[in-house]
């Protein structure tokens, strides 16, 4: 792959993060600017195509006399109140506070001038109806629709007056027009010009802002949906999606007959840190749990989450019981290593852990099991392992081997 082309693609994601932002952002005068960049381009194309009949005598003959000088007079204002509007968005970019004057100001002129160039030159018969398409997607990805209701008002009224002005023989359906483009013939040159050239300036940037959209509309997906699985403050899968990978990997256990393994822990004595030094204390002792979870557990292969309140849980496929013992402990005589520090006074934190090994793929048993020997273990005296495999016969038995998690 050439430089150009990895250069292109490690831009691309971020120049479509930024729109993105821009996007969901919606501050008012960030928005007005991105109006009128996604727009006056458009009015570009048009003011030029304007030009023609000023330029060529073969093509003024399709225009009512003096009405195409109108028609770019009118369009040349456009552009220059735009472009103004445009630059005072962009200088202030950088103020959140509403200013529905500047919105108003730029989108009800946008859209009406659009509006009315093409419905002079007919838009029944014509593809110039996806300007106005692209101009609405545009505004709506960039404001609430509170802020569009005069221009998208107003676009109704102008749109049922000429109707009913057509109805009544007052209006025709492109009144710039000498007659109307399509006349059932074969269309002169010009205006099989002008349809490619309104045709293709309509479809690739709405396209284009269709694209953009759709990968926004991705990325949120992913986003919620990440949120949906995951805790928020330690960054750990959360229980729903823990329970969901347990029957999963549950099922993959009795297909392969690979051994399974969980592990649960609990702080010892968590709301004595709390009440000693306060909840975002304990926030950051929750956290720095999370974090040793991840250092010590395979990514995409274990399964890291937290359970609830100060318990965490480990699902680890393709580890036996004593594979698990040495994982927990690990992680154990990490934590109680870790120097922790509030108020100028240091304290060392603890866990105790209840292990158990899934046999014939009943993980909702093995975690019965795994809470079970936690509890041993707290009722033990706490910084301790309690592990066992999960045999259904065993129940009642109690057959597990406990061990203290201090060298």
């Amino acid at each position: 792959m050439s430089g150009f082309a990895v250069r292109f693609e490690a831009w691309l994601p971020r120049w479509l993060g930024w729109l993105e932002g821009r996007i969901v952002e919606r501050r008012d005068a960030t928005s007005c600017a991105g109006f009128v960049v996604g727009v006056w381009p458009l009015l570009l194309v048009l003011w030029c195509l304007q030009c023609a009949p000023l330029l060529d005598d073969a093509v003024a003959v399709h225009y009512r006399p003096g009405w195409a000088g109108r028609a770019l007079w009118a369009l040349s204002l456009l552009l220059v109140w735009l472009a103004g509007m445009g630059l005072l968005g962009w200088r202030r970019r950088h103020d959140a506070s509403p200013q529905p004057w500047l919105v108003q100001l730029t989108v009800v002129p946008g859209t009406l001038g659009l509006l009315w160039l093409v419905m002079g030159h007919g838009f029944k018969d014509n593809p110039s109806p996806m300007l106005l398409l692209y101009v609405v997607v545009v505004s709506r990805a960039l404001f609430v629709p509170r802020a569009l209701r005069w221009a998208w008002g107003l676009s109704v009224v102008s749109i049922v007056a000429a109707e009913a002005l057509a109805q009544w023989e007052v209006w025709t359906d492109a009144p710039l027009l000498v007659q109307p483009m399509f006349t059932g013939q074969a269309l002169a040159t010009w205006w099989a010009v002008w349809v490619r050239v309104v045709f293709l300036t309509g479809v690739l940037p709405l396209s284009g802002v269709l694209f953009v959209l759709a990968i926004a509309l991705g990325r949120r997906r992913r986003e919620l949906e990440a949120l949906a699985r995951t805790d928020a403050l330690t960054g750990l899968a959360n229980r729903r999606e823990f329970m969901a990978q347990l029957e999963r990997e549950s099922r993959r256990h009795v297909r392969s007959g690979q051994a399974l393994s969980l592990v649960l822990f609990d702080v010892d004595h968590f709301k004595h840190i709390n009440d000693s030094w306060g909840h975002p204390v304990g926030d950051q002792v929750l956290a720095r749990i999370g974090t040793l979870l991840r250092q010590h557990t395979r990514e995409q292969v274990d399964t890291a989450a937290r359970y609830g309140g100060e318990e965490f849980v480990l699902l680890l496929p393709d580890t036996d019981l004593a594979g698990a013992q040495r994982v927990a402990e690990k992680i154990s005589q990490r934590l109680r290593a870790e120097p922790f520090e509030a108020q100028g006074q240091c304290f060392s934190v603890t866990q105790s852990v209840g292990v158990a090994e899934v046999v014939q793929g009943d993980g909702g048993w093995a975690l019965r099991v795994a809470d079970r020997n936690l509890y041993q273990a707290k009722q033990a005296g706490r910084d301790r392992m309690v592990a066992s495999v999960a045999f259904a016969e065993d129940a009642a038995s109690g057959s597990n081997t406990e061990r203290r998690l201090r060298p």
